[in-house]
């Protein structure tokens, strides 16, 4: 049996597990722009993709038309129109319908075209469905050319025909600085943001971890799916990580043992990178948990020195972005791999632990004694193919924004791919693969 689980692309269909109710609110909520916060790899742009295939799918009756508008890689006003007008091409079937002349569909101007857009799609009685993906772009966009900035945000939350759905990590916060002096309404005013994309609930985990959707589910003993789940915290993308770990091809999943819970470098930058974007009170609270193992409220805030209404609004902020959880009442690192990270941290910049007298153990309570499912040197080897195809995936990107870019290419995307190529030669040789 081929291994099912996908640590590398965004899911859809059969592939999917849960957020009914978050693509219901998408979809159906009063609100005309959503912007969804997340950490890296827990689903944002699957939750896009999804929307897109709910909304062509019958049950919505031809509402809407979906634009999946990916801004990754641009840093101008005029990229950002570009990228846009790519993706019309893609749904140019359902746009056509409009009469629009095809010049209006050509329009690399983003202030000229969306309205012509969303007036022609709301004479049909239809809704234009605009998702928008790696958002963060924007705050580069709004510091170099914040009069244009000002004019797309108009756009996007005007309503009447338009329907926004965008995501993005805790880095668009920035975006609120940036615009801080605008004489108008910041970027992220008039956005419902009252969605954060967290763990799955427990039934929608243990779905996933068996591949309940497919025509090939995947066994495994109960014992099995509960530390999972516990290990994971249901993380969607942690969950298919430790799972594509533990399978086996007759179709099952094996015990957890010590070496699948190893944070490779791959791994750590995506939980370095989220890490990154909490405050420092944020981290400082975090690494307080850390520390203790478990701790409730208030020794938290003695140790921490902070307020206690404090601690309660930094982990009303951090807890539904899985960086802490709560169990029995007390509060402990977010999940296993969290853990192990922060353990890491903790030594190569050698952080001092928790002081005399607390207590700290495992980051999310006790560890089975578990050996190695393998001799190193193949757990290694491994590790390096998944790291080289990752890295791989990573190039593949990298390429679609040079050609979409063309002569306007940024420095910093000419030179990740530099950088890209040159850690794949690495990982080959280390494989002992010529090229």
């Amino acid at each position: 049996m081929r291994n099912p689980y996908v640590t590398g692309y965004y899911v859809v269909g059969r592939k999917h597990y849960g957020r009914q109710y978050l693509l219901d609110a998408l979809l159906h909520g009063e609100a005309n722009a959503y912007w969804v916060i997340g950490t890296r790899r827990i689903g944002k742009t699957s939750l896009l993709r999804q929307l897109e295939v709910l909304a062509l799918s019958p049950e919505q009756g031809g509402r809407f038309i979906p634009i999946f508008w990916d801004m990754q890689g641009c840093n101008t006003f005029a990229s950002l129109s570009r990228y846009l007008t790519d993706a019309l091409q893609e749904r140019f079937d359902l746009l056509g319908e409009l009469g629009l002349p095809p010049e209006v569909l050509q329009d690399e101007n983003l202030l000229t075209l969306l309205p012509a857009l969303r007036r022609a799609v709301r004479a049909t009685g239809r809704e234009l469905l605009l998702l928008c993906d790696e958002t963060e772009v924007l705050i580069h966009v709004a510091r170099q050319e914040p009069e244009a900035a000002q004019r797309l945000h108009a756009e996007l939350t005007r309503g009447a025909g338009l329907r926004v759905v965008a995501v993005s990590t805790r880095q668009i916060y920035e975006l609120h600085e940036v615009c801080r002096n605008w004489p108008t309404s910041p970027f992220l005013a008039g956005f419902n943001m009252a969605y954060t994309l967290g763990s799955l609930d427990d039934e929608t985990a243990r779905a996933l971890i068996t591949q309940a959707q497919t025509d090939e589910p995947v066994r495994a003993d109960p014992d099995v799916i509960a530390a999972i789940c516990e290990l994971t915290n249901r993380h969607p993308y942690l969950i298919q990580l430790l799972c594509s770990r533990l399978f086996q091809v007759e179709g099952y999943l094996r015990p957890v043992e010590a070496a699948d819970l190893a944070v490779d470098p791959l791994l750590a930058g995506f939980l370095s990178n989220d890490f990154s974007q909490l405050a420092p009170a944020e981290q400082r609270l975090v690494w307080a948990v850390y520390d203790r193992g478990q701790v409730n409220e208030a020794a938290l805030a003695e140790a921490t020195q902070m307020e206690l209404a404090e601690v309660h609004a930094i982990l009303h902020e951090i807890e539904p972005l899985g960086y802490v959880r709560r169990q029995d009442g007390q509060l402990m690192v977010g999940n296993q791999f969290l853990g192990q990270w922060l353990a890491q941290e903790q030594r190569r910049t050698g952080r001092p632990s928790a002081p005399p007298g607390s207590s700290a153990p495992s980051p999310t309570g006790p560890t089975p004694d578990m050996s190695p499912i393998a001799p190193p040197a193949v757990r290694d080897a491994a590790a390096r193919i998944e790291q080289l195809n990752a890295k791989r995936t990573r190039l593949m990107e990298l390429e679609v924004i040079r050609a979409r870019q063309l002569l306007d290419v940024s420095p910093a995307v000419l030179a990740e791919i530099r950088q890209t190529e040159q850690e794949i030669e690495r990982l080959l040789t280390a494989l002992g693969v010529t090229t």
